[in-house]
Parts: C-alpha cells; sequence; structure tokens
C-alpha cells in the first residue's frame, strides 16, 4: 500500500467533528474527564511472585535490603589495599582466591587475592585490579599500571538502598519489576484485583463472527478486538454480547453488567444521531453519562460516565475510531481502575517518509508502517478512513498528526506509537 499524499476523511466521520475546535476537549482534558468517572479498585488479592505478572500493586513496595548487600568486584581480577595508590611495576604476592559466593579474608598492605566478578570484597581490600592490567610473576603478579582506591569495585547499595521505593501503588507488575522484587526476596506481593471489564456492542446490523449475515448486516469485529486489548492488559473480561438498538433492552443488559463489573464498554451509538441510543440507556439505567466532544480524528463523541458502581464508556461504531479512543481514554480510565495516574501516550519521533497534507484542526492518529531502507527508519502513512480494518494489519502502530499541522515536508518529525505499547 503506498503512502498517503492526502489523508481519507469519509463522509461518515465529517458531520459531527468538523465543528469549530474551540467547542472540542483537548486529548489530555478528555483523559482526565474520562478517568474521573473511574474508581481505583479496591480489593486485594496476595499473590506468589511468579503468578503477578499483569497485575497492579496494591501499595508501593520499598527495599528490605541494599543491594548489592555488600561491597563486590565488578571485574575477574585481584583485590588489593591500594591506600594512597599503587605504582606501576609494583610485584605483590597472591595469598587467596574468592569466587563469588565465598568470603575471603582479611588482607595486609601489600597482598592481593585472586577474586572474580561479583565475589565480596575482602576486608582490608579498597580496590581491584582487572586482569588485564597485571602481568604473573610465580605467586605474585605485576601491576601494569597504577591503581587507585574504588577502582572497580561495586559498593553495597550501588543499586538499591535500604528503603529505596522499588515502585508505586498502580505500578503494572512486568518481569523487569519480578526481578528487582525477586532480588529483594520478595515471595509474595500485593496486587489489586483484576478489574473486571464488559464488553457490549450495540446495532441492529451488528451480527456475531459465524453467524448467518443478513444482506444489510456486518459482524461485529469491535467486541473481539476490545476484548483482546482488555485481556493482553490484565483485565479479566466479560463478553456481553451484542444488543439491538433499544434504548430500553440496552439499559437492562447495562443494568445487569454494573452488578458485577468495574467498567462497562459499549461500541456503537455514541454520537448525536436518531439513531444512536447509548446515552439514552445509560440514563434509563439508572447512571449519567456526558458527551465528550474531542478535538481527535479519528473518533466521534465517546461517552463516558457511571452506571451504579461501573465506570462506563460508549466507543463509536467505526472499528478504527473504536480503538483510537479505547486507547486514550479506555487506558485512562483502567489506569484509574488500577489506582495509578493516567498519562497521554507518549510517541518516539520518526521521520515522515512522504508529504503530508491535511485539513488542520484536530489530532489525527493515522496507521503507519516503519520502513527501514539503508540504515534509516521512515514512517509511512496509511489509509485514515475510520471504518477499514485492513490497514491496521499492515501498519507498525499510529502516528500522532498534531492539531494546528496542516502540510509536512518529508523528513518532518511526526510522533510514532508503536502498537505493541499502545495496546499493550
Amino acid at each position: 500500500m503506498p503512502p498517503l499524499a492526502v489523508l481519507d476523511a469519509p463522509a461518515n466521520d465529517a458531520c459531527a467533528c468538523d465543528r469549530p475546535t474551540s467547542a472540542k476537549l483537548s486529548i489530555d482534558a478528555a483523559l482526565a474527564r474520562a478517568a474521573a468517572w473511574a474508581s481505583p479498585v479496591t480489593d486485594v488479592d496476595f499473590l506468589p511472585l511468579g503468578a503477578a505478572a499483569g497485575r497492579f500493586l496494591a501499595h508501593s513496595v520499598r527495599a528490605r535490603l541494599s543491594s548489592p548487600a555488600f561491597d563486590r568486584s565488578a571485574v575477574d581480577g585481584y583485590a588489593v589495599r591500594a591506600g594512597a595508590g599503587l605504582e606501576a611495576g609494583e610485584r605483590l604476592p597472591v595469598i587467596g582466591r574468592i569466587a563469588a559466593g565465598a568470603r575471603g579474608t582479611r588482607l595486609r598492605e601489600g597482598e592481593v587475592a585472586r577474586i572474580f566478578t561479583g565475589a565480596p570484597i575482602p576486608p582490608g581490600a579498597d580496590a581491584v585490579v582487572m586482569q588485564e592490567d597485571v602481568r604473573q610473576d610465580g605467586n605474585a603478579i605485576v601491576l601494569a599500571r597504577p591503581v587507585h582506591a574504588g577502582a572497580h569495585i561495586r559498593p553495597a547499595g550501588e543499586d538499591v538502598a535500604l528503603g529505596d521505593r522499588l515502585a508505586e501503588g498502580g505500578a503494572r507488575v512486568d518481569a523487569r519489576l519480578i526481578a528487582l522484587l525477586a532480588a529483594q526476596g520478595i515471595a509474595m506481593v500485593a496486587t489489586r484485583r483484576r478489574p473486571r471489564v464488559a464488553v457490549l456492542s450495540t446495532g441492529d446490523e451488528v451480527a456475531e463472527p459465524g453467524a448467518p449475515l443478513g444482506p444489510a448486516a456486518i459482524y461485529d469485529a469491535n467486541r473481539p478486538m476490545l476484548l483482546a486489548l482488555l485481556e493482553v492488559s490484565g483485565c479479566e473480561t466479560v463478553d456481553a454480547g451484542i444488543v439491538r438498538d433499544d434504548p430500553r433492552e440496552q439499559a437492562q443488559r447495562l443494568s445487569m453488567l454494573a452488578e458485577r463489573c468495574d467498567l462497562i464498554v459499549t461500541s456503537g451509538g455514541a454520537s448525536v444521531g436518531e439513531e444512536d441510543y447509548a446515552a439514552r440507556a445509560a440514563h434509563l439505567a439508572g447512571g449519567d453519562a456526558e458527551p465528550l466532544a474531542m478535538a481527535l480524528k479519528p473518533g466521534k463523541p465517546a461517552l463516558v460516565g457511571r452506571i451504579g458502581a461501573a465506570a462506563f464508556l460508549g466507543l463509536p461504531g467505526n472499528p478504527v475510531s473504536a480503538l483510537v479512543v479505547f486507547s486514550l481514554l479506555g487506558r485512562a480510565m483502567l489506569a484509574r481502575l488500577a489506582g495509578s495516574t493516567p498519562s497521554p501516550p507518549q510517541g518516539l519521533p520518526v521521520p515522515l517518509a512522504e508529504p503530508l497534507s491535511r485539513k488542520p484542526g484536530r489530532t489525527e492518529f493515522v496507521p503507519a508502517r516503519l520502513l527501514r531502507e539503508n540504515g534509516m527508519v521512515r514512517l509511512a502513512l496509511l489509509s485514515s478512513n475510520s471504518a477499514r480494518l485492513q490497514p491496521l494489519v499492515d501498519a507498525d502502530g499510529f502516528a500522532e498528526i498534531p492539531a494546528d499541522v496542516a502540510h509536512a515536508a518529508p523528513g518532518t518529525p511526526a510522533a510514532f506509537h508503536a502498537f505493541a505499547g499502545l495496546l499493550g
């Protein structure tokens, strides 16, 4: 698929979103509004460290011990007592050998001990000479260069000091954090219960994949997509199926879901047209929902609110719009459920491969592919049509085009959001 010079703008994405941008929320403001409707999950699960991957810490964690717990050698070499300094050419007898996990005897002035990476520095030593910087002379070594106190020693607490904060409450437990906690001897960790999130598709035209397809029907792509995103985000998912365009029927389904879920996500009917029922259904279910008209493309006005104790997010029906809005508002609400502070996704600057021309006024997230040629990485923009799914599969992520940009020359940096980070 060739890069785009002019970004697509489907007709059904233009009516509600092309009003003056002064009436639209910035992305940062929309994230804050969405997150405000969610409340942190307070239930705590105590899990073995190996079973906590993907969960979120219930409390901050502090270091129980310094790491390393002792001064240790950074290299293979010889532990010495350097004092004010040793000169090249000095001959020093080797009186011992210290491997990792062993402890050596005290060194006196003029003595050295063979030492290996990670082994504790013996009493009396204050430096390590790299093995490449000595010459063997029988049972002694001869220094090839001067040695000063502190050389090649990793001091106790260099990585973590006793009492240091290792992670904040709300931090996601991943392989890196598991390694840090394991190095502290932590075997159990307090995590928040996995957020329980329901996904409900709406629309008379929406059919279940695998079912017979009517002449004016479409298969439901949004619900499987959102359920997959929630699974990899560490949530417990509830597949709430499909409900037709009837506000009372939708309200009944929402009421049932609100009794057992922390967040309800719907797709379709989130705009302000005659056939958009999501807001009305939320009110009929005893909840509250507000439209968020964002300076964002793709993405018609989304709905955020609360039904009972459950937060509520109403997404547009077009798949790319649903994906973009969920990646912004949904992530913010999930962060709040996890007890952390939501923040906008941060992209990395990558030069555009082709010139860009578009109508300014909204921040735009465009499927983009990374091109690697002659050691250079460039960003090729694909179709921005919010109803097309194929460009998502062809893309490596989204390019974020600022609201005030109408034209950009090749080589202009654009913020690139890799799918692995944005959707994981």
